[in-house]
């Protein structure tokens, strides 16, 4: 029987990641570069979201009680009364989308697995246009995706 290219493909990501944490699990005390966000973001996009994610500014810096975080910037939603519901996406005007993540993570699989938990979200807002994109049903459709390729998926 004849194995799918896709299937080729999705063993060979499967491969890849498990190897890369493998070899990077005592790693402590882990403070990713942007490229190697980026870098990891192309990959993950590949691999789980089937190149489907758009390219995303990916930005590390220090965050206050987050390891990550995915934004969704419109039209005066820094103001205190803007023109729309401030906790619904309205995408019916350009918004502008970017990650940011934390510069310092405990282990490299909380930096894996916090830039796929992100990218999750990113996919919400720009795949599934959920207006609220936050711990759904949407996002936990992810889990066993995840799972299956070794990675937890959680708030």
């Amino acid at each position: 029987m004849k194995r799918s290219k896709k299937h080729k493909q999705t063993k060979a990501f499967k491969a890849r990641l498990s190897k890369n944490l493998e070899r990077n699990k005592h790693r402590l005390g882990v403070h990713p570069t942007d490229f190697q966000a980026t870098r990891w973001f192309n990959i993950l996009n590949e691999g789980i979201f089937n190149n489907k994610l758009p390219a995303t500014p990916i930005y590390v810096r220090r965050l206050a009680n987050d390891w990550g975080r995915c934004v969704a910037n419109w039209d005066n939603r820094k103001t205190p009364k803007g023109r729309f519901d401030q906790r619904v996406i309205p995408y019916h005007i350009p918004v502008e989308f970017y990650i940011e993540l934390h510069c310092k993570f405990p282990k490299w699989r909380d930096f894996i697995e916090t830039l796929a938990h992100e990218m999750v979200h990113l996919y919400q807002m720009t795949i599934m246009k959920d207006p609220y994109s936050n711990h759904n049903s949407n996002f936990y459709s992810f889990r066993n995706k995840f799972r299956s390729f070794g990675l937890k998926l959680y708030r």
